[in-house]
């Protein structure tokens, strides 16, 4: 037999024993281990046997088995039984003698069992019993349920009797003991404990713990007795009286000293202890009452519960050594210190992402919020812990961190935020994109809310979606971030990680990480919820809003564009009632309808292939052609109905629109008949009765062959053109969202005034009864504000991140919370539609009536600087503006208007947007530059120039002004795109100091440096003499018509601040070494700068200026030209002497005494020429040592002449300098 593992042997010594053990069984297969394991189940193995039986016979029987009378031959039970059943033993009948049944021994491992001797149970005899035992009277049940716990006296020493009977016997023998429970240390005591038994076996104290006078026995008896004559309900009365009458300090004094004397009192006796325990519920509810009330006056703070400051933990069981920092998180909240209000202190959220205040009170709504965190006494979670729990092990953990950050997320992304905290997006991004890829559903819809969140603007998209049915809903901005710095990087570095990536874009960031492969996975494996899917839809249709690339990725996923059009967009009937449960049961979803819709925007090619690749026509045609009566469907046919409008923008889809004609014609007619703009009918049914309008408008366009439904179309057209004019005249109040309904129609009217060539009379009739009516005066009420030009609105006021494009759709820290033009009641998209309409009729009477209306507002534009120009919404004002300059150049306009309709065209030019050449166009030609529109006022003020000077050519050459103008803005083109997603919607087509734009042109094209090589001969001598022609009269053009607005409409200037105005006039120098010497241009710009200097107090060269790196840049570059080409010209010294006067910077003075002292020789001009009197360059005097040095180095050297400005400059503040010294030795 092998010898087993003695202590001390390695690993080495086991292996080495195995290999010998194994060894020697292959050798001997008799071979038995050392140890065997023994089954001791009732079944044996017979294998489990021991082998040896004389050690097991001679083996002794313990002496408990001796005591029990267990022979040798009857030492243990049975192991093996015959029956079948193991779990059953015999069935012996009581009171019979049991049968001698001999035992089978079985040989095992000699486990002795007591055997059950017959003589144990004998007769049973029944007890009498004479006395009657009163069961009603025993000891109450403890209120815990169990005994109460008694701690031993340690000062009993063991003697005749058990440390317990004596512990008793200390106790007064019967006295119960009352459990050592941990009360609170401060919950308010009711003056009701152990008094003798009464009828109503209420819990009062033997004595008064407040007082200790004489007196205080007898009162405390009085006290008692007025107490036990009281019911409990009157007590807990007039508990509370006593408790709103007192001052709270008195309470907490009464409260302190009522336990100190309590923890001070000995045990009480047998009597008083029953009375107690017999009184205990009801002292329990007293108490609980009590607590109650008082954690409404503590704000429900649990410092009661505070284990470690009761003072008997000490005496608890098991508590003689106190472990405190085990307990610590049963330690109670502690108060929340008080917080400076300028003091930082980091952001906590509840579970809705809502943002908590630095502390709230405790109650059972909040407490949920308390955890054992960083900071346990503030409510909420920190930005911090839920990223930690997001990425928890348990499910329950992730799911809340998820919900939470998606919530903070949407308040973040509306503003609600703004100012007040920066969350780390970046951060969140890339852990809500973790969570994404998780498959399990309760994870997945949190983390898609989540991401949802972040991307999708709800707020925007919703001011989008209001555009349906206006004709500014066929056009949708693009929301690509600048993509420059992303290019500049990838140049530098070659790795470009995503951190970085998703810090400028986050849009590209999610681009790179797969986003659209997931979102596939996603809606057709999982196959997840409604909710599910909807998020990811609008993730998508964010993404569609990004720019063209990223749709183009988008149409071309073969297999995520398929499983959308087949599960989300089925050719099915319309006719249900929307349930969150239709999805993926072959029901159209809405949001897969709008991404559908914002894709149809995007490009001609991707509507052929949205037509051809993936079949949209059918189902769009079913649900058009599908009979509707709840909202979900008609909310459908209004999505399906904007696609096909889309799509026929670009001529696609053609046959289809037809098709569904007769459809559309039942459509019109019931509306007609039955919808109203009154503000109590539906606005669902006017934006479907719009939609519907704008496709007939759209297939109208097309210039198809319509002669079997113009017949029908026309007499509807006319009739609810005048149902619902005739409403609008009459309406005491409106909305905004119905009139998009007659916005549509007017639209309609003036399609087939364009393309038909057809005159409506009854349109004009309407027109005029609506021109005087009340309900078009009350929408005028409305017009100044709901304007965003003249809202005051700054761009600070809108919450903007860096790394992903909004729409500024609202308003922040202001008095209104969205843009003025999106009010309900705002009329400034039906007014664009109805001056539309006028400029085409082009009828005068009709069209000075409707002018009279907005004068008002007209003047309040020319005298106010234009706000939000750059916000997509604008652009329906802008409309507007434009089209009511139109029309009055269509109307014989007052003398007294002119100059108001000239400064409105004026300030239009850099309101509008890059897409708006045709109407900057239309400006240039029959206003800006039209002398028609220059009023007698201001041809009279062009009298005070002598007619020698040549200023008076501007009124004939306007029309070269205007061209030069054009050339360089390059309005001279055809516009033929018809791409409507304007990706360069913020850029306006001119700078407000547009008037300079063709000088500083050519000075930044003289900047430039030209790679090409110089070309020699006649023909390169041909073109750089038509260049320099070309350059002197773009010059010239430019300073005369800025001459005539710094005279004629001197507050259009106003705007552009007058030092910036200067340094573009300081730009005509720069241009061309020698064109400021041509006599035209050089009488021009002496009359430029003669009237800049009348705002010589207005100078300030020091703040930063529009176009300008720095001043001193240019000022320096202003200088070396002048060294090295002035040739002496009186207006060029002028402007160097402007910065040298004693009230500007001394830097500018010492950039020329100093660095550019060479210009000092050829630096002089007359004294009429100069911007300030001489006297403003001598005083006050220079103290500035260095600059004094620099004087008097130019007088003691050849680079001054006698006689010119700067010599006498110089001189003076030498001389006074030394009557300075000379007066102070």
């Amino acid at each position: 037999m092998m010898s087993r593992p003695k202590p001390g042997e390695t690993e080495d010594d086991l292996l080495k024993m195995q290999e010998e053990f194994l060894r020697e069984k292959k050798q001997n297969t008799n071979y038995q281990p050392a140890a065997q394991v023994v089954n001791l189940r009732r079944t044996e193995h017979q294998t489990t046997k021991r082998t040896s039986t004389n050690e097991t016979a001679s083996r002794k029987p313990s002496k408990y088995a001796v005591s029990k009378g267990l022979s040798r031959n009857n030492e243990k039970r049975p192991r093996t039984e015959a029956s079948t059943s193991t779990f059953m033993g015999e069935i012996v009948e009581k009171n019979c003698e049991p049968e001698d049944v001999k035992s089978v021994e079985i040989d095992d491992d000699k486990v002795y069992y007591p055997k059950v001797l017959p003589s144990i149970l004998g007769t049973i005899i029944e007890k009498n019993i004479d006395n009657h035992i009163d069961f009603n009277h025993s000891k109450p049940i403890p209120s815990d349920s169990f005994p109460a716990v008694i701690k031993r006296d340690p000062t009993i020493t063991p003697g005749h009797k058990s440390i317990h009977a004596q512990h008793l016997e200390k106790l007064c023998g019967k006295k119960e003991i009352k459990m050592d429970i941990d009360e609170p240390h401060s919950s308010i005591k009711p003056s009701l404990i152990n008094q003798q038994p009464s009828l109503k076996t209420l819990n009062l104290p033997n004595k008064s713990f407040i007082l200790s006078s004489k007196d205080a026995d007898s009162i405390h008896i009085e006290n008692n007795e007025i107490l036990g004559k009281m019911s409990e309900r009157e007590i807990l009365e007039e508990q509370q009286k006593l408790l709103s009458s007192l001052d709270p300090k008195l309470i907490e004094y009464i409260k302190t000293k009522r336990q100190q004397n309590t923890l001070k009192a000995e045990a009480q006796s047998v009597t008083s202890s029953k009375s107690t325990d017999l009184s205990e519920p009801i002292c329990m509810e007293v108490v609980k009452t009590i607590d109650n009330e008082e954690n409404e006056l503590n704000y429900g703070y649990i410092q009661d519960n505070d284990i470690l400051s009761n003072p008997n933990v000490n005496k608890w069981l098991h508590f003689d050594q106190l472990e405190k920092d085990k307990l610590e998180w049963m330690k109670a909240i502690s108060e929340s210190k008080k917080v400076k209000p300028d003091e930082p202190y980091e952001a906590r959220f509840d579970f809705r992402g809502y943002l908590l205040p630095y502390t709230i009170n405790y109650t059972e709504e909040t407490k949920t919020l308390f955890h054992h965190g960083e900071e346990p006494h503030r409510p909420g979670y920190s930005i911090v812990e839920l990223i930690e729990l997001s990425r928890s092990t348990i499910t329950q953990q992730r799911v809340m961190a998820l919900n939470t950050i998606a919530g903070i997320l949407e308040y973040y992304i509306a503003g609600t935020y703004k100012d007040i905290l920066e969350l780390p997006i970046t951060k969140l991004f890339f852990m809500i994109r973790i969570a994404m890829d998780e498959n399990k559903t309760i994870i997945l819809e949190p983390a898609l809310k989540a991401m949802r969140n972040l991307l999708y603007n709800k707020i925007d998209e919703a001011a989008l979606d209001a555009l349906i049915g206006f004709d500014e809903g066929c056009y949708q901005p693009c929301l690509e971030n600048d993509k420059s710095e992303i290019e500049e990087l990838e140049s530098k570095e070659s790795e470009f990680k995503d951190f970085h990536l998703a810090e400028i874009d986050l849009i590209t960031a999610l681009m790179r990480t797969d986003i659209l492969q997931r979102l596939y996975y996603i809606m057709d494996i999982i196959k997840p919820s409604f909710n599910c899917v909807q998020y990811s839809l609008q993730i998508l249709i964010r993404l569609c809003r990004d720019s063209e690339s990223t749709v183009k990725q988008i149409i071309d996923m073969d297999h995520l564009m398929s499983i959308i059009i087949a599960n989300f967009i089925p050719t099915t009937s319309i006719n249900f009632n929307f349930d969150p449960n239709i999805v993926y049961k072959g029901k159209p979803i809405l949001p897969a309808l709008k991404l559908l819709r914002v894709l149809s925007l995007q490009t001609k090619e991707i509507g052929d292939t949205l037509i051809k690749k993936y079949g949209i026509l059918q189902p769009l045609s079913e649900y058009i052609c599908s009979k509707v009566d709840g909202t979900y469907g008609l909310q459908i046919q209004i999505e399906a109905l904007s696609i096909l409008s889309n799509l026929l923008h670009y001529e696609l889809g053609v046959e289809s629109c037809v098709a569904v004609c007769p459809v559309i014609i039942t459509m019109l007619y019931n509306h007609v008949q039955g919808t109203n703009i009154y503000i109590k009918s539906s606005v669902i049914s006017a934006t479907h009765a719009a939609v519907v309008l704008q496709f007939i408008n759209k297939l109208l366009h097309c210039n198809l062959n319509l002669d079997n439904y113009k017949h029908q179309m026309y007499p509807l057209l006319k009739e609810g053109v005048q149902k619902w004019l005739t409403q609008v005249a009459n309406c005491e109040s409106f909305t905004c969202g119905h009139l998009r309904l007659v916005c549509s129609i007017l639209d309609c009217c003036a399609t087939v005034l364009q393309y038909e060539n057809l005159t409506l009379p009854f349109l004009n009739n309407t027109l005029e009864s609506l021109m005087n009516s009340s309900g078009f005066k009350e929408l005028i009420k409305h017009l100044v504000l709901s304007s965003n030009l003249l809202s005051g609105i700054e761009n600070n006021c809108f919450h903007t991140i860096k790394n992903l494009v909004n729409l500024n759709s609202i308003v922040i820290n202001s008095t209104q919370n969205n843009l003025p033009i999106l009010n309900i009641t705002s009329p400034i998209p039906f007014l664009a539609s109805l001056f539309k309409v006028l400029a085409i009729i082009n009828e005068k009477n009709i069209s000075n009536g409707f002018i009279e209306h907005v004068l008002k507002y007209l003047r309040k534009f020319a005298n106010k600087t234009p706000s939000l120009c750059d916000n997509w919404f604008t652009r329906m004002e802008t409309d507007f503006i434009f089209y009511t300059v139109k029309i009055a150049t269509q109307c014989n306009i007052a003398e007294s208007e002119k100059d108001l309709l000239y400064t409105v065209a004026n300030k239009l030019c850099y309101v509008l947007r890059a897409d708006k050449k045709m109407e900057l166009e239309f400006l240039f030609k029959h206003i800006i530059f039209n002398k028609q529109w220059f009023s007698s006022e201001k041809l009279f003020s062009l009298l005070s120039l002598s007619g020698k000077d040549g200023v008076m050519k501007v009124l004939t050459n306007a029309y070269d002004i205007k061209s030069c103008y054009s050339s360089v803005i390059n309005l001279n083109y055809s516009y033929c795109n018809r791409n409507v997603v304007l990706r360069k919607w913020k850029e306006p087509i001119l700078p407000r100091d547009w008037i300079y734009l063709p000088i500083l042109t050519l000075y930044g094209n003289s900047q430039e440096l030209k790679s090409t090589p110089k070309l020699v001969g006649e023909h390169a001598s041909k073109v750089a003499e038509q260049e320099a022609k070309t350059k002197e009269l773009i010059i010239i053009s430019s300073l005369e018509w800025i001459l005539f607005n710094e005279i004629c409409f001197p507050d259009l200037l106003k705007e552009i601040d007058v030092t910036d105005r200067f340094c573009r006039i300081m730009c005509v120098f720069l241009c061309d070494n020698s064109l400021f010497l041509e006599p035209s241009i050089k009488l021009l710009l002496h009359k430029c700068t003669e009237v800049l200097f009348k705002s010589r107090n207005k100078f300030n060269f020091d703040k930063d200026l529009i176009g300008l790196n720095n001043f001193q840049d240019f000022f320096t570059q202003f200088l070396e030209h002048f060294q090295g080409v002035s040739y002496g010209d009186p207006c060029f010294a002028a402007c160097v002497l402007v910065p040298l006067a004693q009230k500007h910077n001394v830097k500018w003075r010492k950039i020329l005494w100093s660095e550019y002292a060479g210009c000092l020789r050829a630096l002089d001009c007359p004294e009429n020429y100069l911007c300030y009197d001489l006297n403003d360059y001598l005083y006050p005097e220079e103290n500035d040592e260095s600059l004094l040095k620099c004087y008097f180095r130019a007088l003691n050297s050849n680079l001054l002449r006698r006689g010119t400005i700067v010599y006498r400059i110089a001189e003076h503040h030498v001389n006074r300098f030394k009557l300075r010294k000379t007066s102070n030795v």
